[in-house]
């Protein structure tokens, strides 16, 4: 598959008469998604199109729209509707993006249209066209997603057709059995990278990608969709499953052929409990942040027991064309059991954040004649290659497999008319498998909990908001005069 828009291409004309989606229980045909994108692509060519926001919408129109793009050369951005629109309004503004594309404007507050100088559009399902489909070649990104910043404003993550082709090829090297009879399942929002695995890769190969229900109870949605439709590919993050565990005695998943874990720390005993769940299975930890396309590390975990570090699993070997190096600074670190940070190059890497130069001199940098992204991940190698996650080094977490800067909620929440001072703990929940966000703030008196989520929630998204709020007197700091994270976490832990 080495050029990704023809294999697209040709992927859809040659399975016509397969299922391409299937969405809340009705199919969609290689057939009518190619004269879907073909229509699309026709209407977007209409208009000059550079680039597109694509309002982040789980139905049939919106994947078409997609891959409209994709086969066009325009780069799209998704745009996540459940978002808070000052959110999105720096992400329309910082993408530069004129024209948005909607399947539901139901979807869509009046004030993100209003407040946008953009010209909104959509497709009728209805609608007819001979349009033919084409290949058209450009130098654009293929997308753009954002991700948390420090400052409180998204970063813009541009990847192009390049990079997702040298994703595709890798994936292919993995030899997951992927074929045209597979069927993968979708879990993903369409703004977390981790989606364009889900729904790129089976539709190179002809295979079925089925949707989530939208329901709040989506992990017990998704086993049950796993067995009526004999799903065979799922990748998920690591407490997508850990959700799951009172029930892992009465689940038996006889279809999978393989389960992707990526976006978060695999623990150990998970993988133990779940293939006993899946044992037909194949199961891989794979790794790979949002700046190095989607995942670049590939780790298969044997039914006999996984390489581990501190009870957190393999992330395995770069892929081919990517460079992994543990640095201190931008001085290299050689021997092995010894953490350092881990910084990526190689041919799945962008080539920065989108006009942001400050911050890609701090994120990027140059060794050996390879750029580098410095990943914020600390890690070692192992004896024999494979690499170990051991921490962070910097304030960036992850919740549900979700990139969080936690100085960003800081950020947000020291705006909070009476916060003066505002520090972000995280500690994990009662059964120790899930992180969870504490806002621990100061200020005269303490101040309505729900006042101050209700004040985040128009800033930032639902998975960035603290699970916990704890008002305290004063910020414990430590000699150096920074905050004493320990000592207040101590504190709270008295508070509960």
């Amino acid at each position: 598959m080495a050029e990704l828009s023809h294999s697209l291409y040709k992927s859809l004309l040659l399975h016509s008469d397969n299922n391409a989606f299937v969405i809340e229980g009705r199919n969609y045909t290689y057939l009518q998604l190619s004269k879907r994108v073909a229509y699309i692509q026709s209407v977007l060519l209409k208009n000059n199109a550079i680039s597109i926001g694509i309002i982040a919408n789980q139905d049939f129109e919106t994947y078409s729209a997609i891959l409209a793009t994709l086969l066009s050369g325009i780069t799209y951005v998704p745009v996540e509707p459940t978002h808070p629109d000052e959110r999105n309004n720096q992400i329309i503004r910082i993408s530069k993006v004129k024209d948005i594309f909607c399947s539901d404007f139901s979807s869509l507050s009046t004030e993100f249209r209003e407040s946008n100088k953009l010209k909104f559009f959509r497709t009728e399902n209805g609608e007819k066209d001979s349009a033919e489909l084409k290949v058209i070649h450009t130098d654009n990104p293929a997308y753009i997603l954002f991700t948390s910043g420090s400052t409180g404003v998204p970063k813009g993550v541009p990847i192009s057709l390049q990079n997702l082709s040298a994703f595709v090829d890798n994936v292919d090297d993995m030899m997951l059995s992927i074929s045209e009879e597979s069927r993968f399942l979708q879990v993903f929002e369409l703004t977390f990278d981790l989606s364009v695995f889900s729904y790129l890769i089976p539709l190179l190969y002809g295979s079925s990608v089925y949707l989530l229900p939208k329901t709040p109870f989506k992990q017990m949605a998704a086993i049950q969709l796993i067995e009526e439709q004999s799903i065979t590919h799922v990748l998920s993050v690591p407490s997508f499953v850990g959700y799951l565990k009172p029930f892992f005695t009465k689940i038996r998943l006889t279809t999978l052929q393989n389960w992707l874990f990526c976006g978060e720390a695999l623990k150990a005993d998970l993988v133990t409990e779940w293939q006993k769940c899946i044992s037909e299975a194949t199961i891989y930890n794979v790794y790979g942040p949002t700046e190095a396309t989607i995942f670049c590390t590939s780790y298969k975990c044997l039914q006999n027991g996984v390489k581990e570090y501190h009870g957190i699993v393999s992330i395995g070997k770069p892929f081919k064309d990517t460079g992994f190096g543990l640095f201190e600074g931008q001085a290299p670190v050689s021997e092995t059991d010894t953490n350092a940070e881990l910084c990526i190059s190689g041919s799945q890497l962008t080539t920065g954040y989108l006009d942001d130069t400050e911050k890609n001199k701090t994120a990027f940098f140059s060794f050996n004649e390879n750029m580098y992204y410095r990943s914020g991940d600390l890690c070692r190698i192992g004896k024999e290659g494979d690499y170990f996650f051991s921490g962070r080094n910097d304030t960036q977490v992850k919740i549900n497999g979700y990139r969080i800067e936690i100085s960003e909620l800081e950020y947000h929440a020291a705006d909070f008319p009476g916060i003066d001072e505002t520090v972000v703990i995280v500690t994990s929940n009662e059964k120790n498998d899930q992180q969870v966000l504490n806002l621990v703030y100061t200020a005269k008196s303490e101040l309505n909990k729900d006042n101050i989520i209700g004040f985040l929630s128009k800033k930032i998204p639902a998975y960035m908001l603290p699970t916990n709020i704890y008002f305290v007197q004063n910020i414990p700091y430590n000699l150096n005069g920074k905050t004493d994270k320990k000592a207040l976490a101590v504190q709270i832990a008295k508070i509960t």
